[in-house]
């Protein structure tokens, strides 16, 4: 009997399971074809539905029966079509836009949007003048980090050392904030914090404004940059990448690189005690123990291949009627760059060269980054969540210099300089609404960054006629320096809105931002008057800098503290604002507000005869802003802004104390008494977008900028070198039009073209009078540039996708650094750059991925101005090689 029950069970059971099906298919956009990733997919009358995954693919289970299948995704047409499941039906859907869905929006209040059509969608209806990208533009153009994304965006160029331009305006124009909160930056030349710290594996979009509004901090003119870091918008998924490639000039070519402790996962360091020591203990204790972990020595190798991979997942758990999701990233990738037979030199105001140095430098460079993210849904319109983001990114430079310093000193210099730049971002933040009318967001954060040089070393030959010999002037040509930065920054926002009537709002909210930074420095200066080792070979340097002759007195080691070699430094800001959102007329809005900041930024610092000075600045400021809209219908729309904005110098600009990373290179000083600068900012925009197909896009903006007491970085001549440094000028202008062209020529077929002329110029004081030009456009500033690229994405082969993009840019000759007692300014020439990368999907779990970086490999060339004959010499000029790089992607 029993035996009969279980058989007819299993009948039962396979009854059952041959009654049931699966339905699957993929969900994309009609026009771009994009899959659209969160689409929601529901059997109407039924609890089954999912959720479209990253490709926008989809697939659930059913009894075999026939339904009614509804497809929801936001800004687009509701689809609802009547299908028979069997067991295994597969429907795919294309979903049209529905403009009319979307209600405006603003820059702090972004939809979790990562493809290009949402993208698009969200700027058209944004109540200021945005420009954005999102992760899947960034894939598709091979942008590696936001860096790299934002230079794409119209009116913004990078400069040297990462410096970011924006209409001409330098660094200290613009702000960056990660999910709306303000960052800290670790590099201490910088205001803003290294774009490249964060890659695209971590970023959901950026967002970037280079209008005012009131609920912003008043620090920029140039642009707000907004980077968004993903999140999980519900659907589970795991991914890998991988990627290997190099530089055709530094791959499996000679690469040399100064002893190193450990690899770059870990930092460098010195005997603690020997820096804290007073200096008489120190003279005894450095000739018993060797305080440093590494030598003088140079090593060389073949350069390797470089290599990278990033993993994520996200998961999402349903709690009764919440929903909990986490999503998790994590990204390790090296850069090895080789960079020879390039020079620099320093002239004197008649032409002659001071110094000359040519040089082959050896970078590598390692980069780490992760992200976590959790999200929490209380009700159907209340969350929390919480991010945390790590990045690392250490670079370590070994640079061989051979040339002629100001007293003629036919001189060969071996050069080892490691920087590691660190940030930990933690935030937490929570939106609330409280019937139709009311909500209320609060954010916070904190984030510690730090800026280590915690090892460079430096010792220099002289040539004796054919012979070698170290080079003593003055004890300091060989040495070494540590120097350690830390920046800690605290956030706290809260903000509320009120809506009435239909559209209109008021807004009001209160921030606060605390910035504490410290820097200390030490270094040690080699004696070597009793040594004169025969040297046949500059990299081999153990048999006579080693700790033998430091014990037995034949090499002294003097270490060098100073107070001028340590400052600390912060700034404080309570804010308040109010603004509204108000609708005169339906096709007029109209969005005014007001901020009031009271900021406090000091520096303590020494002289350089040790005297202990503060530089304080105070400030009480109102900043108002105006930014209208007026619609003409829905493809048509006009967009005015009018602001007062501030800059404050940073605290490396107020400290006046002198830094120099290498014997013969350039030395910069602060100035303590420089104070803000406030710009009056004006901007027109016409937009006309294609509700026919939402690639299509045409933009022309003209803007205008008034700067009052504008910072300026100067240059100048101490004992041969050049000596950077800053100041106040009276006045400054900037004025520009951009051009924004986006066209799909045919399907899978699109172009896009963006362009910004730019006029500068800034009048210099006329006290002291240092400077060469009385007025000049603003230093960093290109007259014109231009992006372009071209990709075409069709699918092939069972509806794989293929993708091949052709990226160029060019950024017009730009001021470098500003001339003064008879120097011409240095400007740096026009550089072309032009990318390719293919990428193709085998299937929905691997894709291939090429990029083919720089193919142009243009010179980089610096020229300066003799004002006397009226030429322009060539001051400068290196080259990054062309690089190549091939990858795979695995997602489950």
């Amino acid at each position: 009997m029993k035996k009969q029950i279980s058989i007819c069970l299993l009948l039962l059971l396979f009854t059952l399971e041959v009654a049931a099906g699966v339905i699957k298919g993929t969900i994309i956009d009609k026009q771009t074809r994009e899959p659209l990733t969160g689409a929601i997919i529901q059997l109407v009358g039924t609890q089954i539905g999912v959720v479209a995954d990253l490709d926008g693919k989809y697939s659930c289970n059913a009894k075999s029966n026939t339904y009614t299948i509804q497809v929801k995704y936001v800004g687009y047409k509701t689809i609802q079509q009547t299908v028979t499941i069997g067991s295994d039906t597969t429907i795919d859907f294309e979903m049209e836009t529905d403009v009319h869905t979307l209600g405006d929006v603003t820059v702090t209040a972004r939809k979790n949007l990562e493809g290009e059509k949402m993208l698009m969608l969200e700027r058209q209806q944004a109540t200021l003048a945005i420009e954005n990208m999102g992760a899947k533009e960034m894939s598709l153009k091979g942008i590696s980090h936001v860096q790299d994304g934002v230079k794409k965006i119209t009116g913004i160029s990078i400069a040297d050392a990462g410096q970011l331009i924006v209409r001409g305006l330098g660094d200290r124009y613009s702000t960056t904030t990660l999910n709306g909160l303000p960052i800290a930056s670790p590099n201490p030349d910088n205001k803003l914090i290294p774009l490249d710290l964060f890659p695209s594996s971590a970023v959901k979009n950026i967002t970037v404004s280079k209008v005012y509004e009131a609920g912003a901090f008043a620090d920029y003119s140039g642009a707000h940059i907004d980077i968004s870091t993903k999140e999980n918008a519900g659907t589970d998924f795991f991914s890998v990448d991988f990627n290997v490639g190099g530089k055709f000039n530094t791959l499996f070519k000679d690469f040399y690189s100064m002893d190193r402790e450990k690899s770059l996962f870990f930092n460098p360091s010195v005997d603690q005690r020997a820096l804290d020591m007073d200096k008489q203990e120190f003279e005894s204790y450095v000739k018993t123990k060797n305080i440093f972990n590494t030598s003088f020595q140079v090593k060389k190798k073949s350069a390797l291949p470089e290599f990278g991979g990033n993993i994520g997942f996200g998961k999402s758990w349903n709690i009764a009627s919440q929903r909990l999701s986490i999503l998790g990233s994590l990204g390790v990738g090296n850069d090895i760059q080789s960079m020879e037979n390039a020079y620099v030199r320093t002239l004197e105001a008649g032409g002659n060269t001071i110094n000359r140095f040519d040089y082959n430098s050896y970078a590598t460079e390692l980069k780490i980054a992760g992200l976590a993210n959790v999200g929490y849904t209380l009700r159907q319109a209340d969350r929390i969540g919480y991010t945390f983001f790590y990045a690392r990114n250490a670079i370590d430079t070994y640079m061989r210099r051979e040339g002629v310093d100001y007293d003629s000193h036919e001189l060969i210099g071996s050069n080892g300089v490691t920087h590691i730049y660190t940030l930990q971002n933690h935030q937490l933040n929570g939106h609330h609404e409280f019937g139709k009318q009311w909500d209320i967001n609060w954010s916070g954060s904190y984030s510690t960054t730090g800026s280590d040089e915690p090892d460079r070393r430096q010792i220099m030959f002289e040539k004796d006629g054919s012979n070698l010999k170290l080079f003593k002037l003055n004890q300091q040509e060989t040495m070494r320096y540590f120097g350690s930065l830390s920046e800690d920054e605290w956030v706290a926002d809260v903000r509320s809105s009120y809506k009435f009537q239909e559209k209109n709002l008021l807004r009001f909210g209160l921030t606060y931002k605390d910035k504490k930074r410290d820097y200390s420095s030490s270094r040690f200066y080699y004696n070597l008057s009793k040594l004169y080792p025969e040297i046949s070979d500059i990299y081999s340097t153990d048999g006579y800098i080693n700790q033998e002759n430091v014990a037995n007195g034949t090499l002294v080691i003097n270490r060098n503290q100073q107070p001028k070699d340590n400052y600390q430094a912060g700034n404080s800001i309570y804010a308040g604002f109010l603004e509204t959102e108000y609708y005169p007329i339906r096709q007029l809005l109209v969005n005014l507000g007001i901020r009031y900041e009271r900021s406090e930024q000091w520096v303590d610092y020494y002289t350089d005869g040790g005297q202990a000075k503060r530089s304080e600045l105070k400030s009480d400021d109102l900043f108002p802003a105006l930014n209208l809209k007026y619609t003409f219908d829905k493809d048509n729309s006009l967009r005015f802004s009018f602001s007062r904005t501030i800059t404050r110098p940073s605290f490396i600009e107020m400290a006046p104390f002198l830094y120099q990373e290498s014997y013969g290179s350039a030395q910069i000083r602060g100035n303590a008494d420089l104070k803000n600068g406030y710009n009056y900012n004006a901007d027109l925009r016409y937009e006309l977008y294609d509700s026919n197909n939402s690639n299509n896009l045409f933009a022309v903006t003209g803007y205008a900028k008034i700067l009052e007491d504008p910072i300026e970085r100067i240059q100048m001549l101490a004992g041969g070198s050049a000596v950077h440094s800053f100041q106040n000028a009276d006045t400054g202008f900037a004025a520009g039009v951009e051009l924004e062209i986006r066209r799909e020529v045919m399907r899978n077929l699109r172009v896009g073209v963006n362009g910004t002329y730019m006029y500068t110029n800034v009048k210099l004081p006329e006290e002291g009078g240092s400077y060469t030009n009385s007025e000049r456009s603003l230093q960093g500033a290109s007259p014109y540039l231009v992006n372009a690229d071209i990709s075409y994405t069709p699918q092939i082969r069972h509806n794989n996708q293929l993708a091949l993009a052709l990226l160029y840019n060019v950024q017009g000759p730009r001021i470098h650094a500003v001339g003064i007692s008879g120097l011409g300014d240095v400007k740096q020439r026009a550089v072309h750059t032009l990318n390719f990368v293919g990428s193709y999907e085998i299937n929905k779990h691997f894709s291939l991925k090429l990029q083919l970086k720089d193919l142009l490999n243009q010179d980089i060339i610096f020229k300066q101005e003799i004002i006397k004959t009226g030429q322009e010499l060539e001051v400068e000029r290196f080259k990054k090689g062309t690089g190549i790089e091939v990858g795979f992607t695995y997602k489950l």
